[in-house]
């Protein structure tokens, strides 16, 4: 029979340590069983323990900003129908007609494709649908630059957007397709909000 002594063990690797372990047990050998868990719970004392990242300034301006977003979209919800099931009726014949989550899965605004893509720094957005009209109310922040300078835009269909531009003359979309043909541009999210509302009266009305 080997003799397990401290230094046996301690030389034994990881994989060679637990299985030494696994034999004690099962052969109830309790001062082994005993040696074998110091030495393990040791090893892992060592181990560099991993440290949950630090969320940097920008992702918490970015997490403010959906958080905000998602609250407006809430009010807008308790001041019009923006249910899907109430757009899906009104879309009735409209081919390949999907509704809008007015946020996203986890309740806050969802991730627009210009960050998906890694074309800008913050791309965050809540939408509503009705037939082929989709309005948008969102912020976007261009790579490298500094957090002062995000911008609110409202996106809607021309006829429903007063004073609307094309996207493409407020902002660089980067070629990808945008959810309707003209937009706003603000500074601040409260006068986004009223444009958004006008938007939102006209089509849910």
């Amino acid at each position: 029979m080997v003799d397990w002594t401290d230094d046996r063990i301690a030389e034994l690797s990881d994989s060679g340590l637990k299985n030494l372990l696994a034999n004690a047990e099962r052969k109830s050998v309790d001062d082994l069983v005993a040696r074998c868990q110091a030495e393990l719970e040791k090893r892992n004392a060592l181990k560099p323990r991993k440290v949950a990242k630090a969320r940097t300034g920008l992702k918490d301006f970015e997490h403010e900003m959906s958080s905000q977003l998602a609250t407006i979209g809430r009010q807008m919800a308790e001041k019009y129908d923006l249910s899907e099931e109430t757009a899906k009726a009104k879309s009735a014949g409209v081919k390949g007609f999907r509704a809008h989550k007015l946020v996203g899965g986890d309740g806050q605004a969802k991730l627009g494709g210009l960050q998906r893509a890694g074309f800008v720094a913050v791309d965050r957005y809540i939408s509503y649908r009705c037939g082929n009209d989709i309005v948008s109310l969102g912020v976007f922040l261009p790579k490298n630059q500094d957090m002062s300078e995000h911008k609110f835009f409202v996106i809607a269909p021309q006829a429903m957007l007063d004073g609307g531009q094309p996207v493409d003359a407020i902002r660089d979309n980067h070629g990808q397709k945008q959810s309707a043909d003209s937009a706003l541009m603000f500074d601040d999210l409260e006068a986004a909000a009223a444009a958004f509302d006008k938007v939102l009266a006209r089509i849910a009305a």
